[in-house]
């Protein structure tokens, strides 16, 4: 059923053809698409259409990369070797036709760098074959060339292998074993690539051939090489004078930097003009740094402008940032942009971090193009604003990208955001990347997660190495574990450095354990010192109850002293409150008469704190100081006081200020509205909001009026919901109301209750329910 179903769904789908060529309309609507897959197909899917380079070359890559095994395995370890010589020929400028010969000599060191006889390779015949085998319509591993007996690897495979970062960089042997194969066409091109790859030796050995024939560019290119081998301007100046007197703009500008190496810089800036007049931006580049370099500011910026109108991306970029820095930031977005827009990373990073400060909406398509080439900085603020926004996954992937091109900073929040994810581990491991390269709060969160993990010593010696790249609190924290060990004098030196580089918990700790040691007079100093700052003020005081929580009250008071006696009055409020807890009320009611004269809490409890000692009317004074303060349970205390006292006007008052916030002063008023002579209707709607919002003694006194009334039904529910509440003689009238109905069962359970909270006269009717219960046993079967 479900398969005619599915082949239904398939009948009515109307296939559509994509051809494997575009037209040029088509080609040119993908050059304009910001898609980095799409731009790099329509570059370099040649003969290919582009869906057949998107679709087939990924599958290609994947089967290349499957082939590397053993035969035994379904492996074709022989053909992935002539798939990677042909691929690392290309990279090094071989992109043309590869002679079968070549492919075949370079294979075997693939293949032994691989495993070699170990996978037990196929026949070469058979490699061959299968690496030139048709796929996905006319495409294969190996292309046929356009010359018999030659091959060259789909063009998709280069590009991939050319663009990871962990692809290996191809081996000497297979570069010399090309030039040997070379011939006029080709050897150009592998001394370029060797020369534009910086492998200056190679480049050397490439170009030599041609420059001892008199090739002009040969000559330029293998004198730059040795130049950035060995930094011998004598030895090729002699090479470069004659061809840059012939009128070379190329070899005039490499005769002007040799001559630069060797200080003749009026020489050298004769030539550099010289190439720079023939139309060589990059001459005219070379005089801006050197005109610079002198202090003539007017004729670098000459030169500047001219490389920049030439079209030299470097200078386009330097413009740029010379003019952004002088205050012209509208021609700096100009050339910026001009620069971005031919390619050039750092313009790209610049233009969107301009447009990015005016949210313009370009900015981040600009940014995301940077990043993408590896910078880092625009990866970093593309990230910052994905996690400013509350997008985890966005900044994620670009933390990584920064991080992996090397950028600590964002190394230590990628650490950050896994961990916060509950991924501490992969977290830790980017925190000690991060670490490993000098990042303080790196050091710092690495020793945080070994300290969790249990791993002290490690965890102590990365506080200690934070500490010494300038994190404070890393010394606070190898202190505490110092501290937890039992060594004293190591805490205590590593809290001194956190005090002294002004950590404030540092200082806290440190008076902590100088009191401890009864050293008070010492931590007092320290103290004084941080009560200056009204910030560190407010966390000493925080901090002293988190040292009572811990068990060390005694420091905490000797802490809440000294604060009081500064005139904090927070403290005095915590310091009678620790006496108190401790059983000192004499004390307790001394600090909160200081604290109370502007602490409304202070002011509340010592008027409790009278009231139980029957100092009712000072007691009251209190609590009207801190009602009028806004203490709703000071006004709550008064009003109640005030009914004792016969004052029922006032408290009626106060009553309605606090009835829609307290349950209880509903429940109060309630009562004492319900004890006026005439209409309830207002007494029962205060015990019924108070009912409802979860006072019990209100539910219990609401339901008892309504039996009074007749209404057993609401009578019943309210009871219900006080003894549900915990309401002791609720339970034990509901379980009353029950037993006299015969619903035995349910009826003992609310007296037992009623007995367990206290209620004396619950424990006889339950005697006679169980009695019932006990002759009647079905009677449990309600």
């Amino acid at each position: 059923m479900a398969a005619e179903s599915g082949l239904r769904v398939l009948n009515m789908v109307e296939p559509i053809a994509v051809p494997r060529l575009w037209s040029d309309t088509e080609l040119a609507r993908v050059a304009e698409v910001d898609d980095t897959r799409l731009n790099e197909a329509h570059a370099r899917h040649g003969t290919h259409g582009i869906a057949e380079y998107l679709a087939a070359g990924p599958e290609l890559l994947a089967e290349w990369r499957r082939a590397a095994r053993a035969t035994p395995r379904g492996g074709h370890p022989r053909g992935a070797a002539l798939v990677a010589a042909a691929v690392d020929l290309a990279r090094i400028g071989l992109i043309g036709d590869l002679p079968e010969a070549l492919l075949r000599e370079v294979h075997h060191g693939y293949l032994r760098s691989i495993g070699g006889a170990a996978l037990r390779p196929e026949p070469y015949a058979d490699a061959f074959e299968w690496a030139s085998q048709v796929r996905y319509g006319v495409a294969s591993l190996l292309m046929e060339g356009d010359v018999e007996g030659t091959k060259r690897p789909f063009d998709y495979l280069t590009d991939s292998v050319a663009r990871d970062p962990a692809a290996p960089d191809v081996a000497e042997s297979v570069w010399l074993t090309a030039l040997e194969h070379a011939d006029d066409r080709t050897r150009p091109l592998i001394a370029q690539t060797a020369s534009l790859s910086q492998r200056w030796a190679i480049a050397e050995h490439a170009w030599r051939p041609l420059a001892e024939i008199g090739d002009e560019q040969a000559v330029i290119s293998f004198t730059a090489a040795q130049l950035f081998q060995r930094w011998d301007p004598a030895e090729v100046e002699p090479l470069l004078r004659p061809v840059a007197e012939g009128g070379s703009p190329l070899a005039q500008l490499n005769l002007a930097a040799v001559l630069k190496m060797r200080s003749a810089e009026e020489e050298a800036e004769r030539w550099w003009l010289a190439a720079a007049e023939a139309g060589l931006a990059l001459a005219s580049f070379s005089l801006f740094t050197h005109y610079r370099d002198k202090g003539a500011d007017e004729q670098a910026e000459t030169w500047l402008r001219r490389a920049a109108e030439d079209g030299y991306v470097e200078a386009i970029t330097t413009l740029g940032k010379f003019l952004y820095t002088r205050g012209d930031k509208t021609e700096a977005e100009t050339w910026w942009r001009r620069a971005a827009e031919a390619g050039h990373t750092e313009a790209m990073y610049a233009y969107g971090g301009l447009l990015f400060l005016r949210d313009d909406d370009q900015a981040k398509l600009w940014l995301r193009r940077a990043a993408e080439r590896g910078h880092d900085r625009a990866a970093v603020v593309l990230a910052q604003s994905a996690d400013e926004r509350g997008d985890l996954t966005e900044a994620e992937r670009w933390w990584r990208v920064a991080a992996e091109a090397g950028d600590m900073e964002a190394a230590n929040e990628l650490g950050v955001l896994l961990s916060t994810r509950g991924e501490r581990a992969e977290g830790a491991t980017w925190y000690a990347k991060a670490a490993e390269n000098g990042h303080e709060v790196a050091m710092f969160n690495l020793a945080e997660w070994l300290s969790k993990k249990g791993e002290v010593e490690r965890a102590k010696e990365w506080h200690q190495r934070a500490g010494n790249a300038g994190h404070a609190q890393a010394f606070n924290n190898l202190g505490i574990l110092l501290r937890a060990e039992g060594d004293f004098v190591a805490a205590e030196a590593a809290l001194r450095r956190a005090a002294e580089a002004g950590d404030a918990k540092g200082c806290r700790n440190l008076i902590d354990l100088l009191i401890s040691e009864g050293r008070s007079q010492e931590a007092k100093i320290l103290l004084l010192e941080l009560l200056g700052d009204p910030d560190d003020a407010d966390d000493t005081i925080v901090f002293a109850d988190a040292i009572r929580q811990a068990g060390r009250p005694h420091v905490a008071r000797i802490i809440l002293h000294w604060a009081a006696d500064t005139g904090r009055l927070d403290a005095a409020h915590n310091l009678a409150t620790q006496y108190f807890v401790e059983g000192m009320p004499e004390e307790a009611e001394r600090w909160w008469r200081v604290a109370a004269t502007e602490i409304s809490f202070s002011a509340y409890n010592l008027g409790v704190l009278l009231s139980e000692r029957g100092n009712n009317e000072e007691a009251a004074s209190w609590w009207r100081k801190a009602a009028d303060e806004g203490h709703q349970r000071a006004g709550l205390k008064l009003a109640a006081w005030l009914i004792e006292s016969g004052k029922l006007g006032e408290a009626e008052t106060r009553l309605r200020n606090l009835a829609g916030q307290l349950p209880e002063a509903a429940y109060i008023l309630g009562s004492l509205l319900f004890d006026k002579p005439g209409d309830h209707t207002e007494a029962e709607y205060w015990w019924q909001r108070a009912a409802e919002e979860g006072d019990n003694d209100a539910a219990y006194d609401f339901a008892a009026h309504l039996a009074e009334r007749g209404y057993e039904e609401q009578a019943e529910a309210w009871c219900r919901k006080a003894a549900e509440g915990g309401h002791p003689w609720a339970a034990n009238t509901l379980g009353t109301l029950l037993a006299s109905r015969g619903q035995l069962t349910e009826a003992e359970s609310w007296l037992v209750k009623a007995v367990e909270r206290g209620v004396e006269g619950a424990a006889e009717p339950l005697t006679h329910v169980r009695e019932f219960l006990a002759a009647q046993p079905s009677s449990r079967t309600e």
